[in-house]
């Protein structure tokens, strides 16, 4: 009787010591999501994020969205597919108007899914993150850069954005296997000793598209959608190449250009025949409509269209569900990995496809800015209490710069914060 007393004694402190964490073993997941529908106003300061997202109304002509989890706090959406009314608020008609299904192109947040196809190869043993890219690539003239450089954009290869254009074809759009023989043939020299700095270029992704395209013999877009779009349950985001046809699967033809040419003015499939939902064209600073760069068709690094909803599925897959990659592989891409050869640790810190801020204030953030072709977006996810903030613009008139810190702000009761700087956007 004693030794039954004592049991039942030493279970209710056990029990009343964790009666407060949520997230012990006495908890369900089903039990957690409840209490946290059922607190959140109380947690959360919706007005003030809703007045926020309708003073960032005002001039952001796009989609935002705050969400813990997959439950969203608050989600705007405003503006027009393509610019007409001045200001751009006043849509000229209805087809014409931004909603929550709207496309984007994504630019760099794309590189987060590239670094997801190449880590989902490594974890089936398929390459190793220490392999040469010679080993693929044999004519390739850089010789002792890792698959590892080029995700941490340690590699020291060159930015191709700053290549001529008359080093490629005549093809309406460039891809990934003309830029390989460019490299190839050009021959141009490293900037910097591999592994020596950390410089963001956008070829080191470029270079893994095409890797993830040769080693699982399939292509690039392809591969995506079959093993990391349609998991996650994205119906609605493509590729560029898709939406203009320029992929196997479509075989739209295009004329041939002037090599000097940078911009051809070419529209979508249409409606229905690519995509359901309406897609943005991209805006610069002055408000005119950006014609596609013929570097859109390369991959990799940008060439992802989405949209608000479709990235918090990607979240939340990624991030809580591990439907893409084992945790243990997710946490690898989200922590610091562009350590130095010599020791040191660059002032920016980057994973495996998203940089990463400490704040002292709001914690550790992974997130991942995307600027192209009149695109302005921002992705970023806080491990600490799944909260996701998403940003897509196809206007580039800074509307949400820093805005992301007046969010974090509200959501952590924060009334004079200067922790994360307007890098971050």
């Amino acid at each position: 009787m004693k030794k039954a007393i004592i049991a039942i004694a030493v279970f209710m402190c056990l029990a009343l010591s964790l009666r407060a964490d949520t997230y012990t073993a006495f908890f369900t997941e089903e039990i957690y999501l409840a209490q946290l529908l059922d607190t959140i106003d109380d947690r959360y300061d919706i007005e003030g994020l809703e007045f926020v997202a309708n003073e960032m109304s005002q001039k952001l002509n796009g989609v935002m969205l705050v969400a813990v989890r997959d439950t969203v706090l608050v989600e705007h959406a405003s503006g027009e597919l393509v610019l007409t009314g001045l200001p751009p608020r006043q849509c000229l008609s209805d087809n014409n108007i931004i909603t929550n299904t709207t496309l984007f192109d994504l630019a760099s947040i794309s590189k987060q899914f590239t670094a997801a196809a190449v880590l989902q190869l490594c974890e089936k043993g398929k390459i190793n993150l220490e392999d040469q890219i010679t080993k693929y690539f044999p004519n390739l003239p850089y010789n002792g850069v890792t698959i590892k450089h080029l995700l941490t954009h340690t590699s020291g290869i060159p930015e191709y954005f700053n290549f001529k254009y008359t080093v490629y074809d005549s093809s309406a759009f460039i891809d990934n296997q003309q830029l390989i023989q460019v490299l190839e043939k050009q021959k141009y020299p490293k900037t910097f000793a591999t592994g020596s700095k950390f410089d963001y270029v956008n070829t080191n992704y470029a270079i893994l598209a095409q890797l993830v395209e040769l080693v699982s013999e399939m292509p690039f877009e392809e591969y995506v959608h079959k093993n990391i779009f349609k998991p996650a349950g994205m119906e609605n985001t493509y590729f560029f190449t898709e939406i203009v046809g320029i992929d196997d699967q479509h075989g739209r033809e295009y004329p041939k250009v002037n090599p000097k040419v940078e911009t051809v003015s070419v529209p979508p499939l249409p409606m229905g025949e690519v995509v359901e939902v309406p897609i943005a064209r991209g805006h610069k600073k002055d408000a005119k409509c950006a014609q596609y760069d013929r570097l859109n068709g390369i991959l990799g690094d940008k060439g992802i269209y989405s949209n608000v909803e479709d990235m918090l599925r990607w979240a939340n897959a990624y991030f809580i569900d591990y439907k893409i990659l084992p945790k243990e592989w997710v946490e690898l891409a989200s922590q610091r990995e562009n350590q130095l050869n010599n020791g040191l640790l660059p002032k920016s810190i980057y994973g495996y496809g998203f940089r990463i801020e400490e704040s002292p204030q709001h914690g550790k953030l992974v997130y991942h800015g995307g600027l192209w072709n009149g695109f302005q977006n921002l992705f970023l996810y806080r491990p600490s209490d799944n909260v996701v903030i998403i940003f897509l613009s196809n206007f580039y008139n800074r509307a949400h710069a820093g805005r992301s810190n007046d969010m974090l702000n509200i959501l952590d009761e924060i009334t004079d914060d200067d922790s994360v700087n307007d890098e971050l956007e």
